[in-house]
């Protein structure tokens, strides 16, 4: 069975409640398992907390790590499906929403 991210995502926001409000920390979790598990990472004999950030940038331009977006689209969608994975900061975010359309100039 192939995993989506969404399931990644969904998984790891119910594991670690404190990824649930902050996008780096969920990247930080899935780039840490999908290293853990890449072939090339292996092959290299690199460790995640001591690679360099050129390695890992590399890793990301080859495509061996997820895209940042995907990830945070990922969790978006996962939270607005499923309100117990959601955040503290999530509800305050979405009750000024009204007030920033209105800010923005759009019909409310």
């Amino acid at each position: 069975m192939r995993i989506t991210m969404q399931n990644k995502v969904s998984d790891l926001l119910t594991k670690k409640k404190e990824t649930r409000d902050n996008d780096f920390y969920v990247m930080y979790w899935i780039w840490k398992e999908e290293f853990e598990k890449s072939d090339i990472t292996k092959d290299l004999n690199l460790e995640f907390d001591k690679t360099n950030v050129v390695s890992l940038l590399s890793l990301l331009k080859d495509k061996h790590l997820s895209h940042p977006s995907a990830v945070m689209r990922a969790r978006r969608k996962v939270q607005e499906s499923n309100p117990k994975l959601r955040g503290e900061l999530w509800n305050a975010r979405h009750a000024e929403e009204e007030q920033v359309k209105k800010d923005l100039g759009y019909s409310v």
